[in-house]
């Protein structure tokens, strides 16, 4: 059976992810000059907190100097639309990137932005991820504007593959001189310390599922967001990323360094059950 092929959302049509075309003019394209965000669908195809994650990319395009020029209420509904073209019974991924749109002289601000909304199925990492814990490593490196969702992921992508070659499946930021923990390309991070839950405060993206576990960890553990010292990574009990795909991934061990006894902690476990449950509760 021939699968169908993807329909995405590109500056007011919907087209086939074949005829998706972005001028080769475009910010985002030559500058790398344009804010995007992530969302996961549950329940047969609703999307995740999707009225924070649209507030998160008015945000990141407000810091950057990028004017939206629709209600967050219209590109919700276009999201709807795009997410029920693309209907086939499994859950989605949505990708909302938004760009300084087609420059006349490759520097300045195009007369409209790029408006592009992808929607694919839903890849999930493996369980034993889960069940086991993963590996990690430090990357030295601070995000320029870190509480924007940006295009660049310059410094991302060479740590994504760095790791990648080392068996780890994230990278943490960190910043030796300023001796401060960040997060993760693509994920925030918690560490756990005699029963007590810890996040990195301050320069750091506002992650949506960060906030939901942070609010989940509250109701049990005594949590902090503050700030972290390089030491303390290596010194933890517990620790585990948060991130929509990833959902709450256990880890076990940051560059060679074993975290706790080298298996997922029963704190990280309990907030990955509660994780489960909010979801399943469909109260969201």
């Amino acid at each position: 059976m021939k699968t169908k092929e993807p329909v995405y959302y590109l500056n007011g049509k919907f087209v086939p992810k074949s005829k998706t075309a972005i001028s080769v003019n475009d910010l985002g394209f030559l500058r790398g000059y344009g804010v995007f965000d992530f969302v996961v669908t549950y329940k047969n195809g609703r999307p995740f907190l999707i009225k924070k994650h649209i507030k998160r990319l008015y945000s990141s395009a407000s810091l950057i100097g990028l004017k939206i020029p629709f209600s967050s209420q219209k590109l919700e509904e276009l999201l709807g639309q795009t997410i029920y073209k693309n209907k086939n019974g499994k859950e989605k991924a949505i990708r909302i990137v938004i760009t300084g749109g087609e420059s006349e002289n490759a520097i300045s601000l195009g007369e409209k932005p790029t408006i592009l909304i992808t929607v694919t199925d839903r890849n999930r990492y493996p369980s034993v991820w889960y069940k086991n814990g993963v590996k990690v490593i430090t990357f030295d490196y601070n995000r320029e504007s870190p509480q924007a969702k940006s295009l660049n992921y310059i410094q991302a992508v060479k740590a994504v593959n760095l790791a990648k070659n080392k068996g780890a499946v994230e990278a943490i930021y960190i910043h030796k001189k300023l001796d401060k923990v960040y997060e993760g390309t693509q994920s925030n991070l918690f560490l756990i310390k005699n029963n007590k839950i810890f996040t990195p405060d301050g320069e750091t993206l506002p992650g949506i599922t960060r906030e939901l576990v942070i609010n989940l960890c509250k109701k049990l553990y005594p949590t902090y967001m503050r700030e972290i010292k390089i030491k303390e990574l290596f010194t933890t009990d517990e620790v585990f990323l948060s991130a929509s795909n990833k959902e709450v991934m256990p880890v076990i061990m940051i560059d060679d360094k074993v975290v706790g006894n080298g298996k997922p902690g029963e704190i990280t476990k309990k907030i990955m059950s509660e994780f489960r449950k909010f979801i399943d509760s469909g109260k969201w």
